[in-house]
C-alpha cells in the first residue's frame, strides 16, 4: 500500500514524530510511505495548488496529522482515502469555526483518535463510531539520566514550585480560575507559573490581582516546547486545569519529566490518571479539592516519589509500535473500502 503522510506544521520542535515513526515502521507492515508538507491557511487556494501537481496522484490513501483543509479537499479531489488524525477537541471553537469542523471530519474516511473522551466528541459532532479509531498518543522522550535527577529532585526540601498551562479563552477562563483560587488557599512556600496566552489572558490576570497573588504567581507567557519541558522539570506539580482536551499531552510530558501531575477529574485526563497511584485528581471547578490535593502531595512522605515511578511507567506504556499498530489497522480497512 503507497500512502502519502501530511505532517502537522505545529509539531513540537518541527518535526512530526507520528508521521516520522510511521514512515520508519512501514516497510515491515509492507507498505511505502511518502511525506508531504501541505500548505497551511484558506483551504480553497492552496486545494487547487495542491490539485494542480498531482497531489496524492500517485497513493493508495492519505493520512493527515491535524485539521488541515488543503490537504483533506485535494485528497477529495483526487479520489483517495483520507485518514485524519485528531487530538483536539476544538471546545472553544465559535459555532461557525466548529461547523467547519464537523465539514472537514465528515470528509474523512475515517478519525484517528486518541482517547474514548475524543471518541465521544467526535460522535457528538455526527462522526460514525465505525469511522471512528482510536489510536494511541506516543511519546517516547523519558532517559534514565533525566528520572534519575528528578528523583534526587522530589527528595530535597525546597519551595514548591507549580505549573499550569494551556489556551486561556472563554471556555477555559474558569477553570484556570479555579487553579488560582486553590492557590490563594494555600499557606504553603509555593509558587504558580501559568505558561500560555489566549484572548482571556487579561481577565485571568485581573483575577490573580483581586485574589493577590502578585507575590506568587507568574504569567510567562507562550513558550516554545524546550522551554516548557523546563519548566515541568523544574516543578514539584503540574496541574491540569481542565479534561476537555482531545488528549492532554501536557500531562503525558509532565510525567515524562518527572513531574507530578494533579488534574481535573473527568474526560481525558481519568484515561491517564488513576487518582492516588498515577497522579492526583480533583473534582472540576471546586478550588478546595484542588487546595488540598496539592496540600496531600507536598505533606505525605515519599508520594511524590511514588507518582513519579508510577508516572514513568505511565509514559512507557504509550509506546510507538502500539500507535503505528493502530494507524496501520485503520488505514488498511479504508483501503478495503476504497
Amino acid at each position: 500500500m503507497r500512502l502519502l503522510l501530511v505532517p502537522d506544521p505545529a509539531s513540537p520542535n518541527g518535526e512530526d514524530a507520528f508521521c516520522r515513526e510511521i514512515t520508519k515502521r512501514a516497510p515491515a507492515r509492507g507498505h511505502l510511505c511518502a511525506v508531504y508538507a501541505a500548505p497551511n491557511g484558506p483551504a480553497a487556494a492552496p486545494a487547487e495548488r495542491l490539485a494542480a501537481e498531482g497531489f496524492a496522484s500517485d497513493c493508495d490513501a492519505v493520512v493527515v496529522n491535524g485539521l488541515q483543509p488543503a490537504a483533506l479537499l485535494a485528497a477529495k479531489a483526487a479520489g483517495r482515502p483520507v485518514a485524519l488524525r485528531l487530538i483536539d477537541s476544538y471546545a472553544a471553537a465559535s459555532p461557525a469555526a466548529l461547523a467547519e469542523i464537523k465539514d472537514f471530519a465528515a470528509q474523512a474516511g475515517c478519525l484517528l483518535v486518541p482517547s474514548r473522551h475524543m471518541a465521544e466528541v467526535a460522535a457528538s459532532w455526527g462522526v460514525e463510531p465505525r469511522r471512528c479509531r482510536i489510536v494511541p498518543y506516543a511519546y517516547d522522550q523519558i532517559f534514565a539520566q533525566q528520572i534519575a535527577l528528578v528523583t534526587m529532585r522530589a527528595a530535597r526540601p525546597s519551595g514548591f514550585g507549580l505549573v499550569t498551562a494551556g489556551d486561556v479563552n472563554a471556555s477555559t477562563l474558569p477553570a484556570f480560575e479555579t487553579v488560582l483560587s486553590a492557590v490563594s488557599r494555600l499557606r504553603l512556600d509555593c509558587h504558580l507559573a501559568i505558561i500560555g496566552d489566549g484572548p482571556a489572558l487579561p481577565a485571568l490576570k485581573a483575577r490573580a490581582e483581586t485574589l493577590l497573588l502578585n507575590s506568587r504567581a507568574t504569567f510567562v507567557g507562550d513558550l516554545p516546547y524546550p522551554k516548557k519541558m523546563e519548566y515541568l522539570r523544574a516543578a514539584k506539580a503540574f496541574i491540569e486545569p481542565s479534561g476537555g482536551q482531545g488528549f492532554p499531552s501536557l500531562v503525558l510530558h509532565a510525567l515524562s519529566e518527572g513531574c507530578p501531575v494533579i488534574g481535573a477529574a473527568g474526560g481525558s485526563v481519568s484515561e491517564i490518571i488513576e487518582d492516588g497511584r498515577k497522579g492526583l485528581l480533583f473534582r472540576p471547578g471546586d478550588a478546595a479539592a484542588l487546595s488540598e490535593q496539592i496540600v496531600t502531595l507536598a505533606s505525605t512522605p515519599g508520594l511524590s516519589l511514588k507518582l513519579i515511578a508510577e508516572g514513568v511507567r505511565t509514559v512507557e506504556r504509550h509506546s510507538w509500535d502500539a500507535t503505528v499498530a493502530a494507524t496501520f489497522d485503520a488505514v488498511e480497512t479504508l483501503e478495503a473500502k476504497a
